[in-house]
Formats: structure tokens, sequence, C-alpha cells
């Protein structure tokens, strides 16, 4: 059974995906948490700090994407998983989800068993991949991973989440040559197919 401590805050306006998807996270221990009202969400999200956040792209008032970006906004939810989960399958909606902070985009429909899959096989890469330092000092460069701030020179650097965390993998290793297949599996947690331009 996962930790009851760690909890996932659902945010999504179908009622009966948001019953499925309670049940099955809560049946693995999880703590669970649920809105379908994007201002509500917001205000939840900063008060339970949840471990990670299921967001649908399509919400009424703000949509996923400026409810990702607002939550990214919040220095108390920089380590917040943030999870789109949604029917928009193009592209361009994956890659405004991935460039306004989310750590991994799932298409609906999926089964509840493989949704629960994919989010405790997420968390459990976020909670090994912690490095054990708070920050990792460079010659003029300090990344923060604890707070998932860059500094340049003392100047603070503003990065998409995926790209603090591209950055933060190659610095554990600056002599490494890290192949396509290792920062997929490592940043994203599954092989992004070769004809994908995301890296």
């Amino acid at each position: 059974m996962t930790n009851p401590n760690l909890k996932i805050l659902i945010i999504d306006t179908d009622t009966e995906l948001i019953s499925t998807a309670e049940t099955a996270l809560k049946q693995e221990g999880f703590s669970v948490i649920s809105s379908n009202n994007s201002r509500e969400a917001i205000n939840i999200a900063k008060k339970e700090l949840p471990e990670l956040v299921l967001l649908d792209l399509l919400m009424p008032e703000l949509d996923g994407i400026d409810i990702c970006i607002e939550l990214r906004h919040h220095i108390e939810l920089a380590s917040t998983l943030i999870v789109f989960h949604t029917e928009r399958n193009e592209d361009y909606s994956q890659i405004a989800a991935f460039n306004a902070g989310a750590d991994d985009y799932i298409i609906k429909p999926v089964k509840p068993r493989v949704l629960v899959s994919r989010l405790k096989a997420l968390l459990k890469r976020h909670s090994s991949h912690q490095i054990e330092a708070d920050k990792i000092p460079m010659t003029g460069l300090s990344i923060d991973r604890e707070r998932y701030l860059i500094f340049l020179e003392g100047a603070e650097i503003v990065l998409p989440r995926k790209e603090f965390e591209l950055l933060s993998l190659l610095s554990t290793a600056p002599r490494k040559v890290f192949t396509r297949k290792e920062i997929s599996q490592l940043i994203w947690g599954y092989e992004i197919f070769s004809k994908n331009r995301t890296i």
C-alpha cells in the first residue's frame, strides 16, 4: 500500500471520472481530494500542498494550462507533480502543457488501473531521483532542486518544469553524454518515439 499521507488532487468537470479515479487511487492508499472548479482547485492546492495534481485541460473559467501556470507560480507547490489527463491529443496541446510546467500528459480514455500505475510510477521516480543535496553548485550556476530555482551569476533564470529537470539531470554528470532514450526515460518516465522532437 502507498503512504496514505501522499495527497493527489483531481481537477476535472467529469464527476463520473473523478469518482472512478478517486476510488482506484484510494484503494492504493492515496489520500484524494477533488474539485470541478478552477479557482477552488487552485485554493485547495495552495492549502493542501498535494504531491500530485491530476488536471483536465478543458476546464471552465480557467483552462488547464492557466491552472498549471498559476500553480507553478507558488513556491510551496514547486515540487508538486502536475499531470494532464485529457481527451485533447494534439501535439500543440501537449507542448503547451509541458511548457506550462506539466510533468506528464495522459490522454483519455485510460483504464483506472493503468492510470493509477502511471501515477505511482511517476511519484516513485520523482522520489528516487531527488538529489541528495538541495543545491547543486557550479561555477557561476546554482540549481536549487528543492525550490526549483536556477541562478546564473546571482540572477534568477526562469525555465519551464521539463527544461529545469533536463538541466538538473545534465548537471549531475557534466561529462556524461546522455542518449535520447536515457533522457526521455529519466525525465518523462517513458521512451519518446524517435520521430517526436520534444527533446
